[in-house]
């Protein structure tokens, strides 16, 4: 019982089988392992407290970067340890703006929050992505992660002052023995503070640092006793905002088979340059690294899910057993998922002929497929389809009963199609009259385009160019929203013409700020109103509509000079 589980050489070389050559891949750097943080499933803090880790000097940094960036890089996370307390973080940070980083997320413990003129310091630099460890819902749960009293509290601060600033906010956690039990408070306090996504994952034991098994079997619970708060959790955010990003990583799918749709394993390619005692490592691709980890039991191979699971860690089987772990039939998941919240894997059998007839090309002439874009998070499965005319056609598959405007409904899935407005007509009958054939064709039985599918299809274009001018507005509004008192909830699309942002004050005072989308000709039309409950005291909400109405206005004018000089 007294074995450590740390990665050998041997494993690193293993799994080191990509470099960061290639294109539009992300990239991730770690400036060390210098932690102020003990957080009881990472080796960071671990090899701090044994006075191991040291910063690494910015020089290899800055290569690292170049390289990058010249392999084709866009993507980039700064990972510790802690990258804000390296003493020349704001010069690497500086680097990757200039090397021009599409994209630069700031993986952050808070710990520098407080410290003044840090967050200004960062902001004057460009906008980027704030991934904070929210290592727990509750200040309890958090600070018993992380061993460091203050921890919840700078978090907190740093919230308060980024969503002030309007920088984008996502979130990440590892479940463990002391911080489960505070799952289910997460969309409370992530509406709270303009969070945008959340990333919960499980304790990896290679990457716990030098541990015993004891100790482990301490800080690793059985996934099974942890279900009911992923559960309750899940299902509060889905009653809060069904649209928001919260994704579990990880969990084998068997433990939340309702909630499939939330859990992944693996992801885009990421090239990870880790570092060590000594300093920066070869570049390794971590998802590849993480699967060399686990394992599957011989009945998952009867399982729904094994398309997509990558199985067990090998630790943890040995320190709980695999008795937990059942595999699941389709009909089973069925019976357990009513909602379809799986909606991607339960439609891929009805799809089968479809997808068949565009791998071979199978389609009406003058049309191609471009690509398949598959969301289960967002439970959506999207074709594009391209025609000699240069117009392109969008068809998108979602759940039953929760298509906008439906072309054609199957007890297995609604699907919508969006047309350029250049759409020859007669093409676009033709490949709509196709599709509903290879769908019938798929759930063995009739399906009837609607009557106006055509008309739908074009006019879903002009509806679909709205959403995005009420997305436009509503993010500009929610980012600059800063009212004493108030808070906003993320936008939400009560039906496909109607979007809304709740505002909440003190006293159950509220205001919903209502966008009504329209459509005139080839143009679509958005308007503005306020829905104020008759329980709500209309002079306690009159500050919040005050405050939304400035904000509107300065947003609609940003939004009709980016429109003119387009």
């Amino acid at each position: 019982m007294g074995a450590h589980t740390n990665i050998t050489e041997e494993d690193r070389r293993s799994a080191a089988t990509v470099t960061s050559s290639g294109s539009g891949h992300k990239f991730e750097i770690q400036l060390g392992h210098l932690c102020n943080n003990r957080c009881v499933f990472c080796s960071s803090g671990q090899l701090t407290a044994m006075k191991i880790a040291r910063p690494v000097p910015l020089e290899p940094i800055v290569e690292a970067l170049e390289s990058a960036r010249a392999s084709g890089a866009t993507h980039l996370t700064f990972l510790g340890g802690e990258p804000t307390i390296h003493k020349r973080f704001l010069d690497a940070l500086g680097k990757a703006v200039e090397l021009g980083f599409e994209h630069i997320v700031i993986f952050t413990n808070g710990v520098m929050f407080p410290h003044p003129g840090f967050i200004e310091s960062v902001v004057a630099l460009g906008n980027f992505e704030w991934r904070i460890s929210i290592q727990g819902a509750t200040e309890e749960a958090h600070n018993a992660t992380t061993e460091r009293p203050q921890s919840f509290q700078r978090i907190l601060h740093g919230l308060r002052e980024l969503k002030r600033r309007g920088q984008l906010i996502t979130a990440n956690m590892c479940v463990n023995e002391r911080s489960y039990r505070s799952l289910p408070h997460y969309p409370e306090l992530l509406k709270t503070h303009g969070v945008s996504q959340l990333h919960v994952d499980i304790v990896r034991p290679e990457s716990a640092g030098e541990r015993s098994e004891e100790y482990l079997g301490e800080i690793m619970p059985r996934y099974s006793d942890m279900a009911p708060y992923y559960e309750e959790m899940l299902a509060g955010f889905e009653a809060w905002n069904t649209d928001f990003d919260i994704n579990v990583g990880n969990l084998p799918y068997c433990v939340l088979p309702k909630w499939g749709s939330r859990i992944h394993h693996g992801g885009q390619q990421t090239v990870t340059k880790s570092s060590d005692s000594t300093g920066l490592e070869d570049a390794m691709n971590k998802y590849e690294w993480q699967a060399s980890l686990r394992t599957h039991l011989p009945t998952c191979e009867e399982c729904v899910f094994r398309s997509r699971c990558t199985g067990i860690f090998r630790v943890y089987l040995e320190l709980h057993g695999g008795d937990e772990f059942k595999p699941l039939t389709r009909e089973q998941l069925l019976a357990l998922d009513p909602q379809r919240l799986n909606f991607v894997l339960l439609a891929e059998p009805s799809l089968a002929p479809l997808r068949a007839a565009l791998a071979a090309g199978r389609l009406p002439e003058g049309w191609r497929l471009r690509q398949e874009i598959t969301e289960d998070r967002r439970r959506t499965i999207e074709l594009e389809l391209d025609h000699d005319s240069g117009q392109s056609l969008k068809v998108r598959f979602v759940r039953p009963g929760h298509g906008d405007m439906p072309i054609l409904r199957t007890a297995d899935a609604d699907v919508e199609a969006l047309a350029d407005l250049g759409m020859p007509v007669d093409a676009l009958r033709d490949v709509l009259e196709w599709l509903r054939d290879r769908v019938a064709e798929g759930v063995g039985e009739t399906v009837a385009l609607s009557d106006d599918a055509v008309e739908r299809t074009l006019r879903a274009a002009v509806l679909s160019r709205g959403r995005q001018r009420v997305a436009f507005l509503a993010g500009r509004v929610c980012s600059r929203f800063d009212l004493a008192g108030w808070r906003l909830d993320g936008l939400r699309w009560p039906s496909s013409d109607t979007a809304e942002v709740l505002a909440r004050g003190p006293a159950d005072a509220s205001v919903a700020l209502r966008f009504n989308l329209g459509v005139r000709g080839n143009r679509s039309q958005v308007g503005v109103d306020f829905d104020i409950p008759a329980s709500c005291d209309r002079d306690a909400a009159r500050p919040a509509v005050e405050h939304l109405v400035t904000l509107l206005r300065d947003t609609r004018s940003a939004a009709d000079a980016a429109a003119s000089a387009a």
